[in-house]
């Protein structure tokens, strides 16, 4: 028979053995990353006399909620509002709106799709996932707590950052996750994009951020305004205009009213899209798709219109503002 410390030396040198393997599988998955990094971003042919705008946020740039996010999302609307309303040069509308992103994936692929598609102007909307979904936050940076519940959050963000990690999720357990097909390949750089579902394991699991918590809220402004006044600074160092939106309604544990502050610093346009659900919610208008939170194809078409009126205030359009509730204002 073997001793007792003959066996505790194999399972230690097991152990050992599948550590080194380990980390020789992530190196590999790290070294493929930057080889894939390393091509050359050929920006995206763009027509003379063509304006682009890129519209990059979650769900709500998306156009979830609308009977058809191709047609109806607000990058869709607004496509269509400029072509048709503006005297002015063409214009194209690109949605890289992808469902349950946060603000750190949008911010790690900002200067990459700003690159790829060599925009005149940027619309952005983020930050209302930030509170749930962890992948790639920066979120630690200013977590104050206690010990213990730092490590426990320092854990979870190294463990979603292994490679090995995600290539595991991706194989064996595509169920728990929400691989967000739509607009990928124009919405992500070439690393992979992983967002985790929207459900109660989720938020259970998450930050399950509260505006009510002095130590979560510190931390997620502190780190969501750092990506925000990173995507500022990366747009003005391509010399391109910036334009963030206010969202259309709360979010969990108020968080809103934190992405609302940050705003309120930006030397940038800020379109005030909560303010045009709330009057819309004066005039009874239906303006919400089934989950009752995003828009509907009518709250779409506000955000555009939204929109085109604040190009018309830079500038940008030379033509008269649209009437947002022009039927039920005159009633």
């Amino acid at each position: 028979m073997q001793s007792k410390s003959s066996i505790k030396q194999k399972l230690l040198l097991i152990i050992f053995g599948l550590f080194i393997a380990l980390l020789l599988t992530e190196g590999f998955f790290r070294i493929a990353g930057l080889i894939v990094h390393e091509e050359n971003i050929l920006p995206s042919e763009k027509k003379d006399n063509t304006y682009r705008i890129l519209c990059i946020g979650d769900s709500s740039t998306y156009g979830l909620g609308s009977t058809d996010s191709e047609k109806y999302s607000y990058p869709a609307q607004l496509h269509t509002l400029l072509n048709t309303q503006s005297s002015n040069n063409e214009f194209e509308v690109v949605n890289l709106g992808v469902r349950g992103i946060n603000s750190s994936q949008v911010v790690n692929r900002f200067k990459y799709n700003i690159l790829k598609y060599n925009p005149d102007m940027v619309i952005v909307m983020i930050g209302i996932n930030d509170g749930w979904n962890l992948e790639e936050s920066n979120i630690l940076k200013y977590y104050n707590e206690r010990f213990i519940k730092k490590l426990l959050l320092s854990l979870e963000l190294i463990v979603n950052r292994l490679k090995v990690y995600q290539f595991m999720k991706l194989v064996f357990i595509p169920q728990d996750l929400d691989i967000s097909t739509e607009n990928l390949e124009d919405s992500s750089s070439p690393s992979e994009l992983i967002i985790a579902p929207y459900n109660d394991e989720t938020r259970r699991k998450g930050f399950r951020f509260s505006y009510r918590n002095p130590m979560k809220a510190s931390a997620f402004y502190h780190a969501l305004n750092d990506n925000i006044t990173s995507m500022v600074k990366i747009a003005e160092s391509q010399h391109i205009q910036a334009v963030f939106m206010t969202y259309h309604a709360g979010g969990y544990g108020g968080v809103n009213k934190i992405i609302n502050q940050i705003y309120a610093q930006l030397s940038v346009p800020i379109v005030d899209i909560g303010s045009v659900f709330k009057q819309a919610k004066k005039l009874e208008l239906d303006v919400r798709g089934p989950d009752k939170w995003h828009p509907n194809d009518l709250g779409y078409s506000l955000i555009a219109k939204s929109i085109y009126n604040d190009m018309i205030s830079l500038g940008i359009i030379n033509d008269d503002k649209i009437e947002l509730f022009p039927m039920q204002e005159n009633k």
